[in-house]
């Protein structure tokens, strides 16, 4: 079960058009066009060497790598030309991919223009290997990611979840439009409204910053006039969560100091919006703390997989029972996935959970019981040196868990969040993680709002370098055997 899972708020679906070429930049797309540009160049290169049987020589790779690097500034610059990397909410699917061949296009002719004027030794039959390679990669990568933005709104996991202030018809047109993005992962979760009723409103105005963290809101639009106090009060606490907030043309607010940025400008089927406070993404980062979950899953299987045959023997031949314990649990954006550990209680644990519910020493929806009658004599000692986790790097490698991360919650501790605080909803902003800044600061600390904290602490003090700390960190803290 997915928990908080809204349906879609469905609207009147407008024409998608291209946006306005605003000062943000998808950094992203100019990353992986990069990437893919200068690997379709070495891959020109050794065809061109290999075809005609000559070894490769610094001069000539470094008269090839000066050739793509000039090609990729141009089929950027022309991209960029073409409002490719714009951020446009409602950009068409067609629309996108057309731009994306015209920039290609225009780049590779205009390099073979200026090596023919210059009279250049450069192969113009490489010119044409290389427009034809990016002709294919360019816009392949992005039907693929359309299509996983697409799956994942569809199944009600959309990676933009967005907040709508305003039910009214502009709201919910707007609604539409953006419903209609679902190839960029655009989810609406619904409105906030003071006098409107019906389908999808959430609360009322006064009541965003609950909605905020209960539905896992990225971007806020304000599509209705507000009064000075209710505007300073939405961007107050969208500064505070550092979330996006975009405003539909209204009329000025009296007295206001924040003030739209016309030159931002984009269109939503046909409708002008103007962000107001924007979140720069730190893609780069991202990419980083990615490469180092998939390098440190993969080495950490390869080079323990004896060790893993080896308990995974010991654990079948204990009791006969199944080797893994496999678990629900609430990942980023309220996504369900399956946990894996190794099992470390009789066969029969779970149905006999609700004999030890008051022996419980934690505090809050967490459960937790020292000397646990159902853990077997081999899962203490998997326990006692977190052994028991190291399955949980196939949840890594898969990207449903990081290597540093919030601790996973089960389904019924995420659900028992609404009673609580809706602040803990916070906790699913993140990718969970095998370790965690609580992990090795307050393990055996039986306050639920303690771990809440730390995690919540994690998510906004977030780098690489804070994941290299805590990693560093949990080697000695496992071999200290602190584990229960």
């Amino acid at each position: 079960m997915t928990s908080p899972n809204l349906p879609l708020v469905a609207g009147r679906a407008a024409p998608r058009e291209t946006g306005g070429r605003g000062a943000r930049q998808d950094r992203f797309a100019i990353l992986v066009d990069s990437v893919l540009v200068f690997a379709a160049g070495v891959i020109v290169f050794w065809l061109r060497t290999s075809l005609e049987g000559e070894a490769m020589s610094w001069p000539r790779g470094y008269r090839h790598l000066g050739f793509l690097l000039l090609y990729l500034a141009l089929v950027l610059l022309f991209l960029q030309r073409e409002g490719v990397y714009t951020l446009a909410w409602a950009r068409g699917e067609s629309r996108e991919l057309w731009a994306v061949a015209k920039g290609v296009l225009q780049g590779a002719a205009l390099l073979m223009v200026v090596f023919y004027l210059a009279r250049m030794p450069i192969s113009r039959l490489m010119v044409l290997w290389l427009c034809g390679i990016s002709l294919v990669a360019l816009p392949a990568w992005r039907v693929l990611f359309w299509n996983l933005a697409r799956r994942d709104v569809d199944a009600g996991n959309g990676w933009r979840h967005v907040l709508i202030v305003g039910a009214d018809a502009r709201g919910r047109e707007l609604a539409g439009a953006l419903s209609a993005s679902s190839h960029l992962g655009v989810f609406v979760r619904g409105f906030l409204d003071d006098g409107e009723r019906g389908e999808g409103i959430l609360g009322r105005i006064a009541d965003l910053p609950r909605v905020l963290d209960r539905y896992l809101v990225d971007e806020v639009f304000i599509a209705r006039p507000l009064e000075i106090g209710q505007w300073e009060s939405i961007l107050s606490e969208i500064r505070e969560r550092r979330k996006n907030v975009w405003l539909l043309p209204l009329h000025p607010v009296e007295g206001a100091e924040t003030k739209p940025d016309w030159r931002a400008l984009e269109l939503v089927g046909g409708r002008p919006i103007v962000p107001l406070h924007w979140e720069p993404v730190p893609v780069l980062y991202l990419l980083l703390k990615r490469g180092i979950d998939i390098m440190g899953s993969l080495t950490g299987l390869l080079l323990l997989s004896p060790l893993l045959l080896g308990l995974a023997i010991a654990i079948k031949l204990q009791d006969g029972g199944p080797v893994f314990y496999r678990s629900t649990r609430i990942g980023r954006k309220g996504r369900s996935f399956t946990c894996w550990k190794f099992r470390t209680m009789i066969p029969d644990a779970e149905a006999r959970k609700g004999e030890l519910a008051a022996r419980n020493e934690r505090q809050g929806p967490m459960f937790k019981v020292s000397d646990d009658p159902r853990i077997t004599p081999l899962g203490r000692r998997l326990r006692k040196y977190s052994l028991d986790e190291f399955p949980q790097l196939w949840n890594v490698l898969k990207g449903e868990m990081s290597l540093v991360g919030p601790r996973p919650p089960t389904p019924d501790e995420v659900e028992r969040y609404e009673q609580l605080s809706v602040g803990y909803y916070r906790r699913l902003d993140a990718k969970p993680g095998m370790t965690s800044l609580w992990a090795v600061e307050a393990r055996n600390d039986p306050r639920f709002e303690r771990a809440v904290d730390l995690d919540r602490r994690y998510i906004e003090q977030w780098s690489p370098w804070l994941d290299i700390q805590i990693l560093l960190r949990t080697i000695p803290a496992v071999f200290r055997g602190h584990g229960k």
